[in-house]
């Protein structure tokens, strides 16, 4: 490469980096002092994540940070503060001490009493997509010859005042060239939010089984719904449905009803975002004589090894029951996972 090109290309890299920095303009001082710049994400379980655009998500320990600045309010959690305050943090002359700002207020405050830091998630503004693809396989040739095959996608993609929810999931097992497991399903819900917490859902599922009597399960539901909160250190919403459901038999018979249901989705993470709990499903109760409940649903944890890839283990539920024929699948899954 020409010497002058070469000089004008690594110019060009530089300002591009400047001018990132100063966009996100939190600012955090070490002990040691040290100063990194980015956007700070959490504080939580005695780690700072800060979000730069050299190295990706840093955990920081908080006893380690000695000055804070962030440029936007942040969610602060400390004894004395109300649930819901929100604040920008200015640094101080004194070590271990930062301000508060809320409008003309300016509160003093130890670093080390703060509890939690969360960033508020903008309901308005571009899309935002967030989500996971699970993969576990197995295949053992012993005195039994298994094969294992599961997966699972699930992503949820924001624009505004809407939100857009997709699951889909495959699962067949094998043994001895007798398959004992092959379905499949999805499910689809799409969020109106009326304001920052209140919604109205629309759902449908969908489930096919090769194996179980009970083949087909379809199911559309709509209902109101509440996002108790949404940040960057997890999520919980909670919504009533009413469901119109159409079971299908292996044996041409079919059902179909109304149903109350209710559906969650809870995700918290810990120790700096590296640790995820999360769990999500329905149950419904049939209005009439049909079934006597269902339930959709499933609880794991996933270790972050970088900022894309995961381990993961989880469990998931599928129960009919009090149908013409009853369904009871529990599966127990763990592999890799790959986030965004």
């Amino acid at each position: 490469m020409h010497p002058v090109v070469s000089r004008t290309v690594r110019l060009m890299v530089a300002c591009a980096a400047l001018a990132w920095t100063q966009a996100q303009a939190d600012t955090v001082v070490l002990s040691n002092g040290d100063r990194l710049t980015g956007r700070v994400l959490l504080m939580d379980a005695g780690k700072l994540v800060l979000e730069t655009g050299y190295a990706g998500e840093v955990t920081i320990k908080w006893d380690q940070v000695a000055q804070l600045e962030t440029d936007d309010p942040m969610a602060l959690r400390m004894p004395g503060l109300p649930v819901d305050y929100e604040a920008r943090l200015e640094p101080t002359d004194e070590p271990g001490m930062a301000q508060s700002v809320e409008g003309w207020k300016k509160y003093e405050v130890a670093l080390g009493d703060i509890e939690r830091i969360v960033r508020p998630h903008p309901l308005l503004g571009d899309w935002s997509l967030d989500g996971s693809f699970d993969l576990a396989g197995n295949i053992t040739r012993a005195a039994n010859d298994t094969k294992d095959m599961l997966f699972a996608l699930d992503t949820q993609a924001r624009h505004g005042w809407w939100r857009h929810n997709l699951k889909l999931d495959y699962a067949r097992k094998e043994q001895d060239d007798v398959v004992r497991t092959h379905n499949y399903g999805g499910r689809y819900a799409l969020d109106r939010f009326l304001s920052e917490k209140m919604f109205v859902q629309g759902r449908v599922r969908y489930n096919k089984d090769y194996i179980e009597n009970l083949t087909h399960q379809t199911q559309f539901g709509v209902g109101p719904g509440y996002q108790f909160w949404d940040n960057e250190l997890g999520a919980f919403s909670l919504s009533g449905l009413l469901a119109h459901t159409r079971y299908r038999y292996r044996n041409d018979g079919d059902a179909e009803f109304q149903a109350l249901g209710v559906g969650w989705n809870y995700t918290r993470y810990f120790g700096g975002r590296q640790w995820q709990l999360f769990t999500n499903g329905d149950a419904y109760r049939p209005l009439g004589n049909d079934a006597n409940y269902s339930l959709n649903a499933e609880l794991g944890m996933r270790y972050n090894v970088t900022n894309w890839a995961s381990l993961y283990t989880k469990v998931s539920q599928h129960t009919v029951s009090g149908a013409v024929e009853d369904l009871n699948e529990t599966r127990y899954s763990m592999g890799l996972g790959v986030t965004w």
